[in-house]
């Protein structure tokens, strides 16, 4: 299968900053998975006590993959991984926190989460119809077409801008629900910050990658003009 050479000038930048995210991310997990908060409360034990103490009208269950904690706002449910049921690290509950803190921005109507909401489908769609236009346009010669589909396509940039400010925000939340809930010890802080820092960061490489598809995009466009 044939692959444009000049893809690569705009997709391996974007594959190894993802691929180094990846591997700090997972160097970061692993030395704060082995690390306890010093409060004995699990994963778990977190989720139920922010659910309560915080009154959120939400469900948890539990799930057999790992790092794969998330918060469905559709149906209220936050799902926790397998490991953070009974683990009592700071990495485990810093990642569970977190979900809370995406669960309190959407019970407190937070403006920049209920936008990213909105652009789910919209994205979705977007991206999909934006490929096929642009692809259409190139193929019968209508680079206006090209041009329109690009639009479509630029809404996963959008996307992945819109989600930074989110997540961001939700590891401050989270940060804010472990002091006030006293989850782990004082020494236990600045690594929950690290592990979330490090989360935040693949939601930068998946922007930058972004970027540089709808970039190769644009210069294919131009190329044909």
């Amino acid at each position: 299968m044939y692959i444009d050479p000049m893809y690569w000038y705009f997709a391996l930048p974007g594959l190894v900053i993802t691929f180094l995210a990846q591997i700090y991310v997972k160097y970061v997990f692993n030395k704060y998975s082995n690390a306890n908060t010093g409060k004995n409360i699990s994963g778990l034990d977190c989720a139920k006590i922010l659910r309560d103490k915080e009154k959120f009208p939400v469900s948890i269950a539990t799930n057999q993959g790992k790092l794969e904690d998330h918060f469905d706002p559709t149906n209220n449910i936050v799902s926790i991984s397998s490991d953070n049921v009974t683990s009592t690290s700071v990495a485990n509950v810093a990642v569970v926190a977190h979900e809370f803190g995406h669960v309190q921005q959407k019970f407190s109507s937070s403006i920049i989460y209920n936008i990213r909401r909105v652009f789910v489908p919209i994205t979705q769609i977007g991206t999909q119809v934006g490929y096929v236009l642009f692809i259409a346009g190139l193929i019968i010669s209508a680079l206006r077409l090209s041009e329109i589909g690009l639009i479509f396509f630029s809404t996963g940039v959008l996307f992945s801008l819109i989600t930074l400010p989110v997540e961001f925000d939700a590891s401050n939340r989270a940060m804010k629900l472990i002091r006030k809930y006293d989850l782990m010890d004082e020494y236990s802080m600045d690594g929950a910050k690290q592990v979330l820092t490090a989360a935040a960061l693949t939601y930068v490489a998946g922007l930058l990658t972004s970027v540089l598809n709808l970039l190769y995009y644009v210069n294919i466009l131009g190329k044909r003009r």
